[in-house]
């Protein structure tokens, strides 16, 4: 008889799911990985309310409080209660059924309740002042983020109680238990076990009959403090969330406690700086210039030297979906990237930071690529763009598109290294500079030369892990994006794709650098030849492969570069040759045998 045959007709109950708070601190965590992270959480709800204007402050330089202020279509108390009754939930897709923002038209991006969730991690508490257009009143709701870490205390108590009482209850009772002690040796390991359980179970029994019957505190994780109906402040609409007692190991990152002094860049170590004035000074540049600054790496500074409060700014400003720099994200660009640029200009959708315009800081080419004049494609630098537009996935359809730069130096910043994935132009992470798992597979040092975004307008969203910052790598969704981005990168070994392409790059400039040096070689062969004549003798350079490496005739003295007689690196062939064709020709002209030591001690001594 089969496990369905056995349990057919037999009588059942349904026992309720339960979790405790510890549940809710564990998916805080989790969500949050960074400040970044989960104040990106509180800006998406902000794009999503459509609002055109988030104001942040973070009490620079003290971080005792973070304050987010937007001017979107705020929330009435009963949509606010529903979301913290309905965490995770997808309400605001059943407010918005067109899944888009009734004003600008958005892509919706969040889940009610998660980003104030997010913030478990950040601080102790927040409160939620918010109104809705054209309203008399205003809700405010506090959260104490520390009641979850004492219920969680309370409710593993709780249960414990439970499993304690369950002990007695095997044996009958605490009476039945106590009986069957006293009918064992007191020397047994059987009595001394046993003592052991009834002493927990009595305990257990006792807690119980304190606390009654019921335990409230299993049917929910915590409270939230609503006040419903506050006069409103008049001609103003929005959403303000004000974060207090700021947790102290995030105060301590934004601070930069802890880190060595000798992760300042040089030029300012050598001034004297601590991190505090160090900080202090990055943050007197405009936002583009810090941008611009990190491209070029200037003065040495790279991302990893940067304030932690700096990081925080450019990791928040590169996951949000606020325009590029003027000159961004490539300055070559596309179709494709000007219709980026051209649909967040219509999103109309502004974030400042401490009085801090924020852009997305995407500046390529970068680096040493960055300092030349003049750049080639398929030469030095090369951007595919690419499209899917209409594939099912798993029953799903998987609507993207996006671009991968390469360029034949290393990408700058290092932070812009790798594929930055959007879903719903909000940044799932920081750049991926595994290229999605491409470069543990394929190791390269070309992987550093390479960075992109792409744009997911449909579809990936079920893959994405807890964190809201990185993807479950077993998803369909994940997986067939995964094959196209490899596709495009192919390998060194393959013509075809970004890694072929770079290596046919490679031997380009390789042949280029060549053709320049011969051509220098052969102008400075016929300068010197000239000169050891006394200007009679010219020379002719030739490519022929002649038994002979050199013939002198008529006044003129013929190089045969591909005689075998020369060298075979191409560094000694044309040492050989800048020493003996000069002598050649001044031998033929008569010079003495002074002379020509001294033609050949010129000839060295300039090598």
């Amino acid at each position: 008889m089969n496990l369905e045959e056995q349990l057919r007709g037999r009588s059942f109950e349904q026992i309720p799911i339960r979790v405790t708070s510890g549940i809710l601190l564990h998916i805080g965590a989790g969500i949050y990985n960074s400040v970044a992270g989960a104040i990106k959480e509180l800006v998406s709800n902000s794009f999503d309310a459509d609002a055109t204007r988030v104001v942040i402050s973070t009490d620079y330089p003290n971080f005792e409080q973070i304050k987010v202020v937007d001017n979107g279509l705020g929330m009435t108390p009963g949509h606010f209660a529903k979301a913290m009754q309905s965490i995770g939930s997808s309400l605001k897709g059943i407010l918005q059924p067109t899944g888009l923002t009734p004003i600008f038209k958005r892509p919706i991006i969040g889940h009610l309740g998660i980003g104030l969730m997010a913030l478990t991690q950040v601080c102790g508490e927040a409160t939620i002042e918010s109104q809705i257009p054209d309203s008399d009143t205003k809700f405010v709701a506090q959260l104490d983020f520390s009641q979850f870490r004492q219920r969680k205390q309370r409710q593993t108590e709780a249960a414990k109680v439970d499993i304690f009482r369950e002990l007695a209850t095997a044996y009958g009772g605490l009476e039945e238990m106590k009986q069957r002690l006293e009918s064992l040796d007191p020397e047994s390991d059987v009595y001394i076990e046993m003592l052991a359980q009834y002493e927990l179970a009595s305990r257990a029994e006792m807690v119980f009959r304190e606390r009654g019957m019921e335990d409230p505190e299993k049917e929910h994780l915590g409270y939230c403090v609503l006040f419903p109906d506050l006069p409103a402040v008049p001609n103003q609409q929005g959403t303000t969330i004000t974060l207090t007692k700021i947790d102290e190991g995030v105060r301590a990152s934004l601070l930069d406690k802890g880190r060595s002094p000798d992760a300042i860049p040089q030029h300012y170590k050598d001034r004297g700086m601590t991190w505090s004035e160090y900080r202090d000074e990055v943050n007197n540049w405009p936002w583009d210039e810090l941008c611009k600054r990190l491209r070029m790496k200037t003065s040495q500074l790279a991302y990893q030297s940067l304030p932690r409060y700096h990081q925080f700014l450019w990791e928040l400003s590169s996951m949000i979906p606020v325009q590029y720099l003027e000159e961004g994200p490539v300055l070559l660009e596309t179709d494709l990237l000007r219709r980026k640029k051209k649909e967040l200009d219509r999103f109309s959708f502004s974030v400042l930071v401490d009085n801090r315009p924020l852009l997305k800081p995407i500046l390529l080419p970068s680096g040493a690529v960055a300092r030349e004049d003049k750049l080639e494609r398929g030469y030095d630098y090369y951007l595919e763009t690419f499209s899917q537009q209409d594939e099912t996935v798993d029953e799903e359809l998987l609507k993207y598109e996006g671009y991968i730069f390469w360029q034949r130096k290393q990408v700058e910043p290092s932070a812009v290294r790798g594929i930055q994935v959007y879903i719903r132009n909000v940044g799932i992470g920081l750049y991926d500079q595994t290229l999605m798992g491409f470069s543990v597979v394929n190791p390269t040092s070309r992987a550093g030369q390479m960075s992109g975004e792409i744009y997911v307008e449909e579809g990936l969203e079920r893959a994405l892990s807890v964190d809201r910052n990185s993807f479950r790598e077993t998803d369909a969704h994940y997986i067939a994006l995964q094959e196209h981005l490899w596709e495009l990168i192919g390998s060194a070994t393959r013509e075809d794709g970004i890694m072929g392409m770079s290596v046919e790059a490679y031997w380009k400039r390789r042949d280029r650098r060549e053709e320049q040096a011969l051509e220098e070689h052969i102008q400075t062969l016929a300068e010197q030849v000239q000169q050891a004549s006394g200007g009679k003798f010219v020379l002719e350079f030739s490519d022929q492969e002649k038994p002979q490496p050199y013939v002198v005739r008529d006044n003129q003295i013929t190089v045969y570069d591909g005689s075998s007689s020369w060298p075979r690196s191409s560094s000694e062939r044309r040492l050989y040759q800048q020493l003996l064709a000069p002598i050649k020709a001044a031998i033929a002209t008569g010079a003495s045998a002074e002379q020509v030591l001294d033609l050949l001690e010129e000839i060295l001594l300039k090598q």
